[in-house]
């Protein structure tokens, strides 16, 4: 990977789904764009997500890479661990965030916890638009 892979953090999934143009920009230059199962299952178990929302999200996904969680990788359990310790991440953001540093990706978001996270792993932060679909002002709490 030369550098413009993305995971997809769960608010950029929302976004982009809404059409925020910075991250269709940016997503339309990827080299390679990924999700992890834990921003899937986050996004998929909101409670106000329509039919029309997951069918969306179906045709997303097929053009995309959802990395599992992998149960017997000791150097991946390592990385959870020391982006929850060191870093102060939540056990899902931290999840998110060694998903990408595993994979060479950098984590595509806007929440600012991530920013906690220092060098060698990748961020990169966008900001989010308002608009009037219906999903408008939403929030995931992780």
């Amino acid at each position: 990977m030369s550098g413009n892979g993305y995971l997809l953090d769960t608010n950029a999934i929302i976004q982009f789904l809404k059409g925020n143009a910075e991250l269709v920009s940016v997503l339309a230059d990827a080299e390679f764009i990924a999700t992890s199962i834990i921003s899937e299952m986050e996004y998929l178990s909101f409670p106000r997500l329509e039919e029309a929302d997951v069918q969306l999200y179906q045709v997303f996904r097929s053009r995309i890479q959802v990395y599992d969680v992998p149960s017997d990788d000791p150097m991946f359990t390592q990385l959870v661990l020391n982006a929850r310790r060191r870093n102060g991440l939540k056990l899902p953001d931290a999840i998110i965030a060694a998903t990408a540093r595993a994979n060479h990706l950098s984590v595509l978001t806007a929440d600012d916890h991530f920013k906690k996270l220092k060098s060698p792993w990748k961020v990169r932060f966008y900001k989010t638009e308002q608009d009037n679909s219906k999903m408008k002002g939403t929030t995931l709490i992780h």
